[in-house]
């Protein structure tokens, strides 16, 4: 069965991407709700932690539009999941990275789509294992799915969410794109995606940016790698961080950049 049939014949959908979801993961998500719902005409969820994503702004955003009822937490998701429900898993082919293990555990029809190099431990029980290392996101993989599921499925908004997906994970359309990656882009323009919300999409408090430049002014060049530390949390840190490894790694002769930061008393390390 086509990801079309499994839809069809299931009484809901949750879309649900990893943990510290980012632009990438809700905007893969955001836009499968779309198709779904418009498209196939089928009732549908994004299953998000409002307290950990990292993508704010786009959650904010989507429910200021007025779709008030698309994110569920994890804990409502499992109120509402049956044995009918499929589960579409985005962003990750892990099952221990996913947003909530509880929800995956149960489902009992799962979809995977993802973009990263196949790990060991992958989920294996998915009806659809939908994988393309190739591909430069998640966003740029539903935005080829889309296509199939409604011509009208997905709007401006739903159009800006995935054009951010991309824009995330190939830096500005730097690495790992391809043919395809400006066909999804301009696929998403002629839907109406507005390359000037998409960037505010990224903007950060300023907090979130004198941290990422304190990291960053910090570095110590070792072996053509890049090593910073974060001296005190701040409340963006993760995305701080992540920041910072992207900018670090620009820097002449950098070929490998390492940020470490403490998150609830756990060393983390955003590696580029």
């Amino acid at each position: 069965l086509t990801l079309a049939d499994n839809i069809k014949n299931s009484d809901c959908v949750f879309v649900m991407g990893h943990q510290f979801s980012d632009l990438d993961s809700v905007g893969a998500s955001i836009g499968l709700w779309s198709a779904i719902t418009k498209g196939q005409e089928k009732p549908c969820y994004v299953v998000l932690n409002r307290e950990q994503t990292l993508a704010g702004a786009l959650v904010e955003t989507v429910e200021k539009a007025g779709n008030t009822g698309m994110f569920l937490s994890p804990r409502e998701a499992l109120s509402l999941i049956t044995d009918r429900s499929l589960l579409i898993i985005v962003d990750t082919h892990s099952e221990s990275f996913v947003e909530s293990r509880d929800l995956y555990k149960y489902s009992k029809r799962t979809v995977v789509i993802d973009h990263h190099r196949m790990m060991v431990k992958h989920i294996e029980n998915a009806i659809i294992f939908y994988h393309e290392p190739y591909a430069s996101s998640a966003s740029e993989m539903v935005t080829e799915l889309v296509q199939y599921l409604g011509e009208n499925a997905i709007g401006r908004l739903e159009a800006d969410a995935l054009l951010a997906g991309i824009t995330l994970d190939t830096k500005n359309f730097v690495l790992k794109t391809g043919v395809r990656t400006f066909e999804a882009a301009a696929f998403l323009r002629r839907k109406g995606a507005d390359t000037v919300e998409v960037k505010r999409l990224f903007s950060n408090s300023i907090d979130t940016y004198r941290a990422k430049y304190q990291l960053v002014s910090n570095a110590e060049i070792y072996n053509s790698c890049a090593v910073t530390a974060a001296d005190e949390d701040c409340p963006d840190i993760r995305i701080a961080s992540a920041q910072a490894a992207d900018e670090l790694l620009g820097v002449q002769g950098v070929n490998a950049s390492f940020v470490l930061y403490s998150s609830a008393g756990t060393v983390n390390i955003s590696a580029r």
